[in-house]
This record gives C-alpha cells, sequence and structure tokens, in this order.
C-alpha cells in the first residue's frame, strides 16, 4: 500500500471534525424539541454512519487496525438503526 501524504490525512481529519460537528449541532436541535421529526432523526444517523466510516478509513490509514475495526462496528450499529427507523 502506498504510504498516504500528510495532506490527504489532514484533509481527512477536517472531514471528520467537521461530520462530527454538524452532527452534534443537529442532536442538540433535536434534543432541544425544535426539529423532532423523523427526516432529522435520519439526517443525524446518515451523519453518524458517515462519520465512523470515515474515521475507519482514517485509522487505516494511520495503519491503526483496532480503532478501524470499532468505527466500522459503529458504523453498521448506525446504518443499521437508520434502517430500522425508517420502516
Amino acid at each position: 500500500m502506498k504510504k498516504a501524504k500528510e495532506k490527504n490525512i489532514r484533509i481527512l481529519e477536517a472531514f471528520c471534525i467537521l461530520t462530527a460537528a454538524a452532527a452534534g449541532v443537529f442532536c442538540i436541535l433535536y434534543l432541544l424539541d425544535l426539529t423532532q421529526n423523523y427526516w432529522f432523526l435520519n439526517l443525524i444517523l446518515g451523519l453518524g454512519v458517515l462519520l465512523h466510516v470515515s474515521m475507519s478509513f482514517l485509522s487505516v490509514v494511520r495503519r491503526a487496525y483496532f480503532p478501524a475495526a470499532a468505527a466500522a462496528l459503529a458504523a453498521v450499529f448506525y446504518a443499521v438503526c437508520l434502517v430500522f427507523f425508517m420502516l
């Protein structure tokens, strides 16, 4: 596997940070009873899946395989929850 460039790793870290911040803000809005809709909950869960997939990819790039597996399992959990709430 080719060594990842530090710039690409920083871009992926920034993407993880922005996704986590967006999910956090949307969770606060949901918990404050401002936007309690099913589509908003699905948006939060979708951001959770996206965040954990990108964290898993970042861990693989850094060659930390245990955190990558944990993030992948969390992404699967969020995806199952997303499918459950859509039914």
